[in-house]
């Protein structure tokens, strides 16, 4: 599916930002207008054009709150958080302007929070010798001392904390479950603010955060769901291997073994790989120059894994397989995927079928339905549905 772009990596990122329309993220004049104003394949342009809008968004955020026009501000400001997101994706990580916009889109996202009707808490979840960020969001009605189905959900390579709010956070509040989201290593200011670097043994920090919602009266443990988005889709079933205190999963979208599935959606690269570590440096700096999406996947690995070299990065992703692991799932499973993913290959969820060997559901999703792209940017809607019925049956509830 392309828009707009003949660039795969602008259109995606660009059907990335209007799907959050759907929940006031984004409208989607505002958002092809600003894409009309990009050079195609130049990151800066990009953030340029984004930070431009975001910052006339948030303008006339200010100004509805001045005359208090409080649903119109909130508004306003969610989809300034989504362009300011939108506007920092493809610098690099060590570009000061990058910390500078996710500030911004932080403090919009929480400013539309505050006027927003849901029951929104900033949460700290105690972590090795810090904490994670997170927020936790309550059902309509919210009573403290219920215990409800919760739904804990996580994000993936380049994931925000604040974007899970539109992927799955204020769908699963519509439809009686709380919600809790929160940053892994790697991840928004655990990245940015506190050098904390991705891992791939994701059922440690997600066993902190399970350590936290068992704590609390409003979560029902029995009716525990984890959802990853994206590599997320990698991390959440690593973690329900480890930790069976998830009675559900969801791979939003599957990974199996992450670095042969990029090899397989990138087979140019098989044959670098076999290079020495300083020419198949020179030679990946090479390739990146006329390919947006390898030029933003190694820079963001050395960033989110704390590198020094794009090499490194595909060692860091050898490490993250599901090889010898998913066996040991006990739980009920969904496993999705869109048919035209470039990020992911179907052996990958052929190879992890064949592992799992708890109750399990595939869904893959159509160019027919449009909703054939990496974790159905484009239509989140029929996702939720999918997800959220699954999930409804699965726990045999069923609210309204």
């Amino acid at each position: 599916m392309k828009l707009h772009f003949n660039d795969q990596a602008f259109s995606f990122e660009l059907l990335r930002a209007v799907t959050y329309a759907g929940y006031q993220g984004a409208s989607i004049g505002e958002a092809l207008a600003t894409a009309n104003r990009i050079k195609e394949g130049d990151f800066n342009s990009w953030f340029e054009e984004w930070e431009k809008t975001a910052r006339r968004i948030e303008r006339i955020a200010n100004h509805c709150l001045e005359g208090k026009h409080t649903v119109s501000a909130g508004e306003a400001y969610l989809r300034a958080h989504n362009y300011y997101r939108t506007a920092e994706f493809f610098l690099d990580g060590t570009d000061p302007r990058r910390i500078e916009s996710f500030g911004k889109s932080v403090y919009t996202f929480e400013k539309a929070m505050a006027l927003y009707g849901n029951y929104f808490e900033r949460v700290a979840i105690p972590y090795e010798n810090t904490f994670l960020k997170g927020y936790f969001y309550g059902v309509l009605g919210y009573d403290p001392d219920k215990p409800l189905p919760t739904l804990v959900f996580i994000g993936g390579y380049d994931s925000t904390l604040q974007e899970l709010y539109f992927c799955g956070a204020a769908p699963a509040i519509k439809r009686g479950y709380n919600c809790l989201i929160f940053e892994l290593p790697g991840q928004g200011e655990a990245l940015r603010k506190q050098n904390l670097t991705m891992r791939y043994d994701t059922e440690v920090p997600v066993g902190a955060a399970l350590d936290f919602v068992q704590q609390r009266k409003d979560v029902d443990m029995e009716k525990l769901a984890l959802l990853g988005m994206s590599l997320g889709g990698y991390f959440a079933p690593r973690a329900a291997a480890f930790d069976h205190r998830i009675k559900a999963v969801i791979a939003f979208n599957v990974f199996y073994d992450i670095y042969e599935s990029i090899l397989n959606q990138n087979p140019q690269l098989k044959a670098v790989m076999d290079l020495p570590d300083e020419e198949k440096e020179t030679v990946l700096a090479n390739a990146e120059e006329n390919n947006s999406n390898l030029r933003w996947m190694l820079n963001n690995g050395k960033w989110v894994y704390g590198l020094k070299h794009r090499y490194q990065v595909f060692d860091e992703m050898k490490r993250a397989s599901l090889r010898g692991v998913a066996e040991k799932i006990q739980c009920p499973v969904l496993l999705t995927m869109g048919e035209s993913d470039h990020f992911v290959s179907e052996d990958q969820l052929q190879e992890l079928i064949h592992a799992i060997q708890s109750p399990k559901t595939i869904r893959i999703f159509t160019k027919e339905e449009g909703a054939e792209e990496h974790c159905q940017e484009g239509s989140h809607e029929l996702f939720h549905q999918v997800m959220f019925d699954w999930l409804d049956d699965t726990f045999w509830y069923y609210n309204g």
